[in-house]
């Protein structure tokens, strides 16, 4: 099995798509950080609304103010892409942005594009059939693509995290004195939505194998993680027992642990959800290709 796993982390880094991911994620943090820089700028917004008077210029801000960061809600159902939840978006702060960084609704459908490529992708090549024709085990080539998926997954995710971290340290400061305590604060954000990532990825992959479709994957991705959110969340609030659902889903619960105010319980119960989404998903998606005739 160590030898598939090392052959499927060789494939991953040799895959164009992954290495066009990369450059996505780059390209998408540098706007995150171009989109806070110009929304950190009142004279731009003065400027673009010189046609109202000065009150109604506040109000307008003000406005703005309180739809970007609602109450100091934890998790803005509906809200997609990179977000800046800073308390004063004209004074954000690279602590603010870091929690924005993970792109909910965003990373989701890179993973989507990634899977796509890597799991159905040798379904249409036949690849899976030659592999298998080897005697490997279904089980083993099944973990050895989703540990190769989560590594290229984590690689990208770095890489949004990183850009847009270290840009926005530059331009605004960190907001806080750093310390050992914020550095240990950031390590734990980003390996606990790197668990609830796991769970994402078992859940793409499970559905990658049942259709066998580059192209249904993505659509699925996208629908799943980005439009069904957003639908949702004129939902959300009316019913008490939707509610616990909705907030037991991935979707929920990325934005729940990359949420700047969220606490150890949330993040624990964030956890909890990715690691029983990988068990479930896992010994589902293995079952499923067993179960395929793979000729």
């Amino acid at each position: 099995m160590c030898r598939m796993i090392h052959a499927e982390i060789y494939k991953l880094f040799r895959t164009r798509t992954f290495k066009v991911l990369c450059i996505v994620a780059v390209i998408l943090a540098i706007i995150s950080i171009g989109t806070s820089k110009i929304m950190s700028s009142e004279d731009f917004f003065r400027s673009s609304l010189k046609g109202m008077p000065k009150n109604q210029q506040d109000q307008y801000i003000e406005q703005l103010q309180k739809i970007n960061n609602p109450s100091d809600s934890k998790v803005v159902i509906g809200n997609i892409g990179m977000r800046n939840p800073s308390k004063d978006i004209f004074h954000p702060t690279a602590r603010e942005l870091f929690y924005g960084s993970f792109g909910s609704g965003v990373i989701e459908i890179l993973l989507s594009v990634l899977i796509a490529s890597i799991v159905a992708g040798e379904y249409s090549s036949g690849t899976i059939k030659n592999m298998l024709a080897y005697g490997k085990r279904r089980e083993y080539y099944y973990i050895s693509k989703l540990i190769a998926i989560s590594i290229g997954f984590v690689i990208i995710l770095g890489i949004m995290v990183t850009v847009t971290t270290v840009g926005s340290t530059i331009l605004y400061g960190w907001g806080v004195p750093f310390d050992i305590n914020q550095a240990l604060q950031l390590l734990k954000i980003f390996i606990a939505t790197s668990i609830v990532g796991l769970g994402i990825i078992s859940f793409i992959m499970l559905l990658s194998t049942l259709i066998k479709s580059n192209g249904i994957t993505i659509i699925l991705g996208v629908v799943i993680f980005s439009l069904l959110p957003t639908i949702i969340s004129f939902l959300y609030g009316k019913y008490t027992w939707f509610d616990k659902i909705y907030e037991s889903t991935l979707p929920y619960n990325w934005a729940l642990v990359t949420s700047v105010h969220a606490v150890n319980s949330d993040i624990l119960k964030a956890i909890a959800v990715g690691i029983i989404t990988l068990l479930l998903t896992l010994s589902a998606g293995i079952f499923v290709l067993k179960s395929q005739d793979i000729k």
